[in-house]
């Protein structure tokens, strides 16, 4: 029995016009995303309708109730979780609450919450537990409840006091809970192994016995207490472990602790080992009790954890998660997992199907079902899919490149527009020339509403110009190639457009060309690949190199030299490697950075297709309906072989 789908409507940021409805897995279910957009909500829901193990206190309260952009509340909610793979012991556990649906039991456990204006002008809020997918059904009983309850690892949680002794310390409660403690609160059978109860009770006797603590004791009374009883209500003091005590305030006496030994001395473990060993401790709690159900929800496990300990950490918990496979001998409870993460870390250690991105309070699953990748997608992104790319999972828009120079280049060009990319929440991924349309596919669904999140593709067009015959030798150059050649070359680069995916294709040949091309641009352009060539940093011989550069710049333009021929000889020491497309953009950005052009003047200057695609990613995008038909075989009867390319790719080519 696993959680298959989670509900919510009027709940927090899911209003009744666009309620929640995410589908799970029966294993690990990761939520990814920019902040703000649900994650939380999602598993507050999961909280409030099956309560935790922990001593949480669950109740909904105004801030439940969603708010709508006009600032009216709403006065109702559902929250609803969905059962599904009930086992014939489940089923009769909760026939009398289950669903029958096409000859499938399935349980639907339902939270409805509502308010009402009490005559003091205040809120009064009430809500109620019951089955049915509406909550028309029968309450569920506090038997039940307790067999639902979900494992809730919080944020921020502080793992060193949770693992402290102390009243009602969530140790004493973790151990509590454990069914081995069961017989150890009584005294063992003649002839059987010690309890935990004989142990404390024989050390009480051996503590009262040893002289020092005897004599405290003892000083205690005849000094003290004597002289401040009543003749008939003498105090009298004992001093021990407090073995008599109940068990649970013995449990609460114990502490779990980390440390390792460096010679003769005792370390203190940090707070991301004993975060790691409060999860441990929690993970060993849900798999003690296989006769309810195995819900875990944990947000944000990153949470003092370096990177390699992240991924340890993922490695254990989808070990958890998966089927355990009897042919390997593994006997583990399957484990339901609802994890939330800002960590690209943890993203990229993760399979992509397991992954659902929450984007402006919808869900969005990457599974194969609704994305546009295909099998061999799934590959090659569980092989190169790494911390860096994946911090797409969390950007509010996309720019996705095919080397270190646009890397490095767009945002010190975006800044010079007046658009920072920090500010819009744009990342960009570098793909280095392997698989650009495999990431960008990832954000484009097969069906359905597309995700709120624009990605601009800027390729190389990677054809030279004729003036660039004498540089790339064999290798045909524009003039030489057929115009179906050249656009069959451009429809490659626009095939798998789409909402929210467009490309802008470099104008000429790559990015540094083009900007090489630009006359307002091209002396600083020679002035990074001149600069990009040496390795040295003295400021007088780069200022020489600097002057020297420019007389030269100077000198092609009193020659005459085109544009076109300019940019080759600019561009001839990229293309040779005798300077580094990495150096020059990082040369490049320093330079334009300290430009004193205007936003509008930049804009002038710059080549159309970047303007294009830096607007695009932070100038308000609006999704529209997706390029591409549900079914692919409307794709082949109303497109080509290559499927349907959109106004976008039009323009693209057409650029």
């Amino acid at each position: 029995m696993y959680i298959s789908e989670i509900h919510a409507s009027g709940f927090r940021c899911f209003s009744a016009a666009r309620p929640l409805n995410i589908q799970l897995s029966s294993g690990l279910n990761i939520l990814v995303g920019p902040n703000d957009a649900g994650k939380s909500a999602i598993v507050d829901a999961a909280r409030y309708v099956l309560w935790t193990r922990g001593d949480d206190y669950i109740r909904p309260d105004l801030n439940d109730f969603h708010v709508a952009a006009d600032g009216t509340r709403e006065c109702d909610f559902v929250v609803r979780c969905t059962f599904d793979d009930l086992s014939p012991e489940e089923e009769a556990r909760f026939l009398e609450w289950c669903t029958n649906e096409k000859g499938k039991l399935r349980l639907h456990v339902c939270l409805r919450g509502s308010r009402r204006i009490s005559s003091g002008g205040g809120s009064v809020i009430s809500s109620q537990h019951r089955a049915g997918a509406e909550g028309e059904g029968l309450p569920l009983d506090g038997e039940l409840r307790e067999y639902l309850k979900a494992t809730y690892l919080k944020p921020l949680r502080d793992a060193e006091r949770e693992m402290r002794a102390g009243r009602r310390s969530r140790l004493s409660r973790i151990l509590g809970a454990m069914p081995a403690m069961g017989a150890q609160n009584k005294p063992a059978a003649l002839g059987a192994p010690a309890t935990l109860h004989d142990t404390l009770t024989a050390a009480d006797i051996e503590v009262r016995a040893n002289p020092a603590v005897g004599g405290v004791a003892s000083s205690v009374n005849s000094d003290f207490l004597d002289k401040l009883s009543f003749v008939d209500d003498p105090l009298v003091a004992t001093l021990d472990l407090g073995a008599g005590g109940s068990f649970d305030q013995i449990l609460e006496r114990f502490e779990l602790y980390l440390n390792a030994k460096v010679g003769a001395e005792r370390v203190q473990r940090g707070l991301g080992y004993n975060n790691l060993l409060f999860m441990a401790a929690e993970l060993l709690l849900l798999q003690s009790h296989p006769d309810q159900v195995p819900f875990l929800l944990i947000e944000e496990p990153e949470a003092h954890l370096h990177p390699q300990h992240q991924t340890l950490f993922m490695e254990v918990l989808a070990a958890r998660a998966a089927k355990p496979d009897p042919v390997k001998g593994e006997t583990h409870q399957q484990v339901q997992v609802l994890l939330t993460t800002h960590s690209p870390q943890l993203a990229a250690g993760a399979e992509l199907e397991t992954m659902t991105m929450i984007v402006d309070h919808r869900a969005f699953p990457l599974g194969a079902a609704h994305t546009r990748l295909g099998v061999d997608d799934y590959e090659f992104l569980r092989r190169f899919l790494d911390a860096t790319k994946a911090n797409l999972f969390f950007a509010r828009a996309l720019i996705v490149v095919e080397g270190d120079g646009e890397h490095l280049l767009l945002p010190a060009i975006a800044e010079k527009l007046g658009r920072p990319l920090s500010a819009h929440g744009v990342s960009i991924v570098n793909v280095g020339h392997r698989g650009l349309f495999r990431y960008s596919r990832i954000l484009q669904r097969l069906a359905g509403e597309a995700l709120p999140v624009p990605v601009a593709l800027i390729p190389d067009r990677d054809i030279p110009p004729p003036e660039a015959k004498a540089l790339v030798g064999e290798r045909k150059t524009e003039n030489e190639l057929k115009p179906e050649e050249i656009a069959a070359r451009l429809k490659t680069l626009t095939r798998d457009i789409g909402d929210p995916v467009d490309a802008f294709i470099a104008d000429s040949w790559t990015l540094e060309f083009d900007l090489a091309l630009q006359p307002e641009l091209a002396q600083s352009v020679y002035r990074a690949v001149r600069l990009a060539k040496t390795s040295s940093r003295k400021p007088a011989f780069l200022a020489n190199l600097v002057e020297s550069a420019d007389k030269t710049y100077t000198g092609w333009l009193e020659a005459g030299l085109s544009a076109t021929e300019i940019a080759v000889k600019i561009y001839q020491p990229v293309h040779d490697k005798e300077a580094s497309k990495a150096e020059v953009a990082e040369q490049l950005a320093a330079i334009l950075r300290k430009r004193t052009d205007t936003a509008e003047q930049m804009r002038e200057r710059l080549p159309a297709y970047l303007l294009r695609a830096i607007d695009y990613v932070t100038g308000g995008y609006v999704p529209g309906a997706p390029a591409f038909p549900a079914n692919p075989a409307e794709a082949e009867e109303e497109g080509d072989e290559d499927g349907e390319v959109g106004v976008a790719g039009e323009e693209a080519a057409g650029a």
